[in-house]
């Protein structure tokens, strides 16, 4: 079985429709601390700034991609990173992921720069 994560700062037990999963680890923990900005640079290191206190979820059942996920519409993240739940999913706490590592947060400066860029 192929892992799905979610993040997110909240205590869940199940996912809605339209909730975000993806099969990278490290952005969902990225998505636990309820990031805004997030940033992939060319060497696929991710920096955010997110700032509360995280949950790793893994989705507890098969995922048909046919049916229950579709690409994320509004991703500006590479094909497939991203995808938006079609049916209620069930879920099951991973970890607590805690405060975001200092060196994963991007400074005032790179949010600056990003927001130029939009």
């Amino acid at each position: 079985m192929d892992n799905w994560y979610h993040g997110s700062p909240a205590r869940l037990a199940e996912l809605r429709v339209g909730s975000t999963i993806t099969k990278q680890y490290n952005l969902a923990c990225i998505f636990s601390h309820k990031p805004s900005i997030v940033s992939i640079d060319d060497e696929g290191i991710i920096k955010h700034n997110g700032r509360e206190n995280g949950l790793l979820y893994i989705v507890n059942e098969t995922i048909d991609l046919e049916h229950d996920v579709v690409p994320h519409p509004r991703s500006a993240m590479a094909e497939g990173m991203e995808w938006l739940t079609q049916r209620t999913l069930k879920i099951k706490l991973l970890e607590e992921t805690g405060q975001p590592n200092i060196n994963d947060l991007l400074t005032t400066e790179e949010i600056n720069v990003l927001r130029e860029l939009k």
